[in-house]
């Protein structure tokens, strides 16, 4: 964490800024190692230029945050307030109006800006300063989600044999879930979907009691958590034979996503890899019903860097995690997603994800 810390103090000094803010979210876990959940209690991470650090948490949060050499604590009981602790924050780190504060916008609510508004209002949206270091993954990082994505792969292998027509989609969703628990997952990351045939069309529609029928297509994109890492998968199977079109869509998808991790190294860019997914797409004749970029990373976030999108220009480095997700939605018809996570390597890519690709008939 102490490396961490000094990392983040570089990236603000060399921004200009003379704090730094964090609320709770997965750049407050980073730098500190520790979760903990928005609420109504005050909750702030706050660094100064001179490398101190300051932490206001609600006193049921003390014996988590204490005995830190990297920062020093305030508390506060829900009886008094944060108003006192907020105010010994604030001093202790020199909050001032005049003071440039870098904060992640995405993360800051209205309630955390009005608690320290009467103190300093100059904030500054630095949402890709701790970003940018959550980019390159250490071995750590990386064995967790490696290991939350063996857990979305086993999850799936073993509630194959009880897959069946007429089941619904919120029953598929919660064996899947379950199974991702049993297996060591910590939760999920986001709401597990699960669409069968025309309701596959949204990309991330909710699972419905909807029941699945002969010769549907179901797209299942669910993902597992270990240590706060998150993995992040879609399989696409059939509920029966589903025809000639649906076969030719998925196919298309397959190849589109194959395509795409073929090229995939250090030094090529991000958006090179979005325009491999997305020329087999469109040659095929499918190009407006990709509607989506075709990847994003992984980490603490199930969405974070880097965008696998036209016109990012980042070259990929070693460490960096992210997905492949190409997928074809046609309208009231069917929808078809195929998704891997991958980790970037000295020399090549790593698949995480190894669940099958061929089209499971069930």
């Amino acid at each position: 964490m102490k490396e961490r810390l000094e990392k983040m103090l570089q990236r603000m000094l060399a921004r200009g800024l003379t704090h730094m803010i964090l609320a709770p979210g997965a750049s407050f876990e980073y730098v500190t190692g520790k979760h903990i959940h928005k609420s109504e209690r005050l909750t702030l991470l706050g660094m100064a230029q001179d490398g101190t650090v300051g932490i206001i948490v609600p006193l049921l949060e003390e014996g988590t945050y204490r005995d830190h050499d990297e920062w020093t604590l305030f508390t506060f009981t829900d009886e008094d307030g944060y108003e006192v602790a907020r105010n010994d924050f604030v001093h202790f780190l020199n909050l001032i109006p005049s003071s440039k504060i870098g904060i992640e916008q995405g993360q800051l609510r209205l309630f955390e800006a009005n608690a320290l508004q009467e103190f300093a209002q100059g904030f500054v949206t630095a949402d890709d300063l701790v970003m940018s270091l959550r980019l390159i993954k250490d071995a750590t990082e990386i064995k967790a989600i490696e290991r939350a994505a063996n857990i979305v792969d086993q999850a799936l292998q073993d509630m194959l044999p009880i897959l069946k027509v007429g089941m619904a989609e919120v029953e598929v969703a919660a064996e899947l879930e379950y199974r991702m628990r049993r297996l060591g997952s910590a939760g999920v990351p986001f709401s597990t979907i699960v669409c069968a045939g025309e309701r596959a069309s949204l990309p991330h529609g909710d699972p419905s009691w909807r029941k699945i029928c002969e010769g549907e297509l179901v797209v299942l994109d669910y993902g597992a958590m270990v240590h706060g890492y998150s993995a992040d998968t879609t399989r696409t199977l059939s509920f029966g034979d589903p025809g000639h079109e649906a076969r030719h869509v998925y196919e298309t998808v397959k190849k589109a996503q194959v395509t795409a991790l073929s090229i995939i190294r250090p030094g090529i860019s991000a958006q090179d890899v979005d325009k491999a997914a997305r020329d087999v797409i469109e040659d095929a004749g499918f190009g407006p019903y990709f509607t989506h970029r075709t990847g994003h990373g992984l980490g603490l976030d199930v969405h974070e860097f880097p965008s696998i999108m036209k016109g990012n220009d980042l070259r990929l480095e070693q460490g960096m995690v992210f997905t492949v997700e190409p997928g074809i939605y046609l309208p009231s018809q069917m929808g078809v997603r195929i998704e891997d996570d991958v980790v970037i390597t000295e020399d090549g890519v790593r698949i995480l994800t190894q669940f099958p690709k061929e089209l499971v008939i069930l």
